[in-house]
């Protein structure tokens, strides 16, 4: 797994650590870079990843249910530990934005890669495409609810364009819509754009105002991302009744750091950023020990 450290998590870091010393340097706002990623780079990623993937729709059904069912797992999970440790409304949102959320994208698709080949890749698709649903409205929900009750964070989904962006993509794949080059490539390439400027606003959190504290729900939290996950994962897939493959893949998106996109929820919805940007820090140094021994073993375990 030296070659995920190398190839893949180092990378990201080089990046962050960049946007973070630029950001000491000269101390830009965090929240217009944000908007940006939250209004117009996510619902381009999200469109063009539905309208470009051909899902076979008798595996994906099985996959996307065991996605949701694990998602709901993990987020009881949260919730039950979260009131354990008598945390206040912002901080149990915080708390479940930081479990609830895998980074199944610029993360979990290399290493998917690596681990499985073009097979592993294709079901990883499926699951980045799925999950980044789920993040832009269920996410949006839970950040909401900091402050909101369940009827204005609901709302909340629908003042976002991620939404529209998802009926969208799905009108066009329904209607066998081919879109015209000059339409499709500008979306694209701002879709392009998402993963990196995630990454900067990640760099500009640590830059600003990066500081452990709440260690105890932070070592919580890290400890439901990267290892509780797992098994509440494998559970959901025997539920669906998911092959070997699809098993290993979903298990071990469920076994990667937070999704970076959940800085970028809790910063607009102020839902204790710094928190949240503390486990994606955490849990992404923490994975590089925890991914090189659940890789194997969810290989062995579940493929033999």
């Amino acid at each position: 797994m030296l070659d995920v450290f190398l190839n893949v998590i180092m990378p990201v870091f080089l990046v962050a650590v960049i946007a973070a010393a630029f950001q000491r340097w000269r101390k830009l706002p965090v929240g217009t870079l944000s908007q940006v990623t939250l209004y117009l780079l996510t619902p381009s990623l999200i469109f063009t990843s539905l309208v470009q993937q051909n899902i076979p729709a008798s595996a994906s059904v099985r996959i996307v249910g065991a996605l949701v069912v694990a998602t709901v797992f993990i987020l009881v999970t949260s919730v039950v530990v979260s009131k354990i440790l008598r945390h206040d409304r912002p901080m149990r949102s915080a708390f479940m934005l930081s479990t609830g959320f895998p980074n199944a994208g610029n993360m979990a698709l290399p290493v998917l890669l690596l681990a499985f080949g073009e097979e592993g890749l294709a079901v990883g698709v499926i699951v980045f495409v799925t999950l980044a649903i789920m993040g832009q409205s269920l996410g949006v929900f839970i950040a909401a609810g900091s402050e909101m009750d369940a009827r204005e964070s609901l709302k909340q989904i629908f003042k976002l364009p991620a939404i529209y962006a998802i009926m969208a993509a799905l009108l066009v794949r329904a209607l066998g819509i081919e879109l015209p080059l000059a339409i499709f490539q500008p979306i694209k390439l701002l879709s392009q754009a998402s993963i990196p400027i995630m990454l900067v606003v990640l760099g500009f959190q640590l830059g600003g105002e990066f500081r452990l504290d709440s260690v105890v729900s932070l070592v919580a939290a890290n400890v439901v991302r990267l290892l509780v996950s797992v098994p509440l994962a494998y559970a959901a897939t025997l539920m669906f009744g998911l092959d070997e493959l699809s098993q290993s893949v979903v298990m071990i998106v469920y076994a990667m750091p937070v999704a970076v996109f959940t800085i970028i929820l809790s910063t607009e919805f102020k839902t204790n950023p710094r928190f949240v940007t503390n486990v994606v820090v955490t849990s992404t140094f923490a994975s590089t020990l925890t991914l090189t021994l659940v890789i194997p073993m969810v290989k062995t375990f579940v493929m033999g």
